[in-house]
């Protein structure tokens, strides 16, 4: 059963082109953004550009692109699902928040949940992986408490900001997602995603509840 909020993910178009492009000014945009941070404002838009304005030419895709959709601020992030493997049932995930006004743990934790959460119930995966800067500490903290289990650290990996950093990989099984959601549904009525992301953070800090 799907968790209730008011933020959803979509299929990404054409007509979010804009919008994306848009997020690019955004330093932390481009920080988190895989590759090269040297690329010039050109080359950033010509890689979006293609991965948003490609038709569906193929009926069993490589990749996925996804918008994280708002009630009260509208397009907010991007999801990339990649190297998805029909044969396999695996995939990666990549996520980048675009609205620094929206942009949160929280609304970073939904669209991770999300994102699972087709992953597994749409698409009928079996594994979804991720790779994550060791410096986003909110994004594999998020993950592990999703049930990752972190398989692999590339060493000083990636250079941001005249430093290096490692870089983390994860993996996440369908049953462990699975045993996530039923074991919050036992805690609460209120099966809503926001209340589940607020109830896993109080049982981190050992908080009441």
């Amino acid at each position: 059963m799907p968790f209730s909020t008011e933020t959803w993910i979509r299929r990404a178009d054409r007509e979010d082109l804009d919008t994306v492009i848009g997020w690019m000014d955004d330093p932390d945009f481009q920080r988190f953004l895989y590759g090269d941070p040297a690329r010039s404002p050109k080359q950033i838009r010509e890689q979006i550009v293609s991965m948003l304005g490609r038709t569906a030419g193929h009926t069993m895709p490589g990749g996925v692109y996804l918008i994280l959709d708002s009630k009260r601020h509208g397009p907010i992030g991007l999801i990339s699902l990649q190297n998805i493997s029909w044969r396999n049932r695996s995939c990666n995930i990549e996520l980048y928040i675009g609205n620094a006004a929206a942009r949160s743990r929280i609304t970073a934790a939904i669209a991770i949940y999300r994102t699972l959460e087709y992953c597994f119930d749409e698409l009928n995966l079996h594994r979804v992986g991720a790779i994550i800067y060791a410096f986003n500490t909110a994004s594999w903290r998020i993950f592990e408490k999703a049930g990752a289990v972190r398989e692999l650290t590339l060493r000083d990996h990636i250079v941001r900001d005249g430093q290096t950093h490692d870089m983390y990989g994860y993996g996440l099984l369908r049953p462990e997602f699975e045993a996530l959601r039923a074991r919050y549904q036992r805690q609460s009525e209120d099966v809503s995603l926001r209340a589940m992301i607020e109830y896993l953070a109080r049982e981190e800090t050992g908080a009441p509840s």
